[in-house]
């Protein structure tokens, strides 16, 4: 047996560690998001793309489309962007226009031509199929942003803009080629990230933080808790400390698959945390289980201390014959050393 401050710690210690850099990015990020401006933030690689969700992107035109759709709100309409790298619809308010293109005034124009202000603001994708495969975009409502595509002017100018630049002699796949370098794309639409989406990330970031600060408070709790214990032992039994494989060695009881033994006079629980017990210390045991979802996943004994405060220490994880484990404990307690062993099975 090894001596080991972080018995029934190492699972809790990985996921501390592990949130302790999610905590350390996210922060990052919020940092960047507050400090760097979104035409920054975009330069270093924060852009516009297929799947990307929650991001940047370069805005160079607006196009105000008449599609009806009933997943459209009283105030919202259907926009057609054009952005760096080719078209794609917008989905969105007066006012989430104005936050778009950065203006307190939206132009009378049925077209917003923008491409010499270099305007870079926050987007977010919404995908044909969403979560659970829930459509978010109908076939009906697909084949209107095709056909608003097919008559959308701001897409007729880069049509005449390419003609004009390749020549009209030249051939068929020198126009294709041309107009696929920045294409129109239907299986998503954009939306302007509301309030929702701030107090989504702020509040998510704040649950990082508090189940890092946990998990650590946690971590240093069971190392504490095993360090006193072991210097319980210690004081007890000095030999143990000298040659802590003793104990099993010399044990009157030992279980290697509950780990559990008796050493002496003590009950010495070394599977999840290390704990010790004087038989004489207590009276009676109960063994409980804890559940989850109606399935038993630890066991669980209530030491009825005589001199101090009741102690509830995890026995095991479940495992296949852990309960007879548990009920040749329990036999050897009551029938060797007189104890009262009940179990709240």
């Amino acid at each position: 047996m090894k001596k080991s401050y972080l018995r029934g710690t190492r699972l809790t210690l990985f996921f501390a560690i592990l949130f302790v850099l999610l905590s350390i990015s996210s922060t990052k990020v919020l940092y960047d998001d507050k400090t760097k401006s979104p035409e920054a933030q975009y330069k270093a690689g924060k852009q516009f793309e297929k799947g990307s969700g929650t991001t940047f992107i370069k805005v160079e035109a607006l196009e105000e489309l008449d599609i009806t759709d009933d997943s459209l709100s009283a105030d919202q309409k259907f926009y057609m962007l054009q952005h760096e790298h080719g078209f794609v619809i917008l989905k969105g308010s007066k006012e989430d226009v104005k936050k778009l293109i950065q203006s307190n005034d939206i132009p009378n124009e049925k077209i917003i031509d923008l491409k010499d202000k270099n305007i870079y603001s926050r987007i977010s994708t919404t995908f044909e199929r969403g979560s659970k495969g829930r459509k978010n975009i109908s076939p009906e409502l697909k084949e209107k942003f095709k056909n608003a595509a097919a008559h959308s002017l701001i897409i007729g100018n880069r049509v005449s803009d390419i003609l004009k630049e390749v020549g009209i002699k030249q051939s068929i796949d020198d126009y294709s080629s041309k107009l696929r370098e920045k294409p129109f794309l239907s299986s998503y639409y954009l939306t302007v990230p509301g309030k929702g989406y701030y107090i989504g990330t702020y509040g998510a970031e704040v649950v990082i933080l508090l189940i890092t600060f946990f998990l650590i408070k946690s971590v240093i709790k069971n190392i504490r808790k095993n360090k006193a214990e072991y210097e319980e032992l210690f004081i007890e039994y000095p030999e143990a400390e000298r040659d802590l494989d003793i104990l099993v060695r010399e044990a009157k009881y030992i279980n290697k698959k509950l780990k559990v033994l008796i050493y002496k006079d003590a009950l010495i629980l070394y599977g999840r945390g290390f704990n010790f017990q004087l038989l004489s210390g207590f009276s009676k045991v109960t063994f409980d289980r804890e559940t989850r979802k109606g399935r038993v996943v630890s066991y669980i004994a209530h030491f009825h201390n005589n001199f101090e405060t009741d102690e509830k220490v995890k026995v095991c994880s479940n495992y296949k014959n852990s309960r007879e484990d548990i009920d040749e404990l329990g036999k050897t307690l009551k029938q060797t050393f007189g104890k009262t062993v009940r179990y709240n099975f």
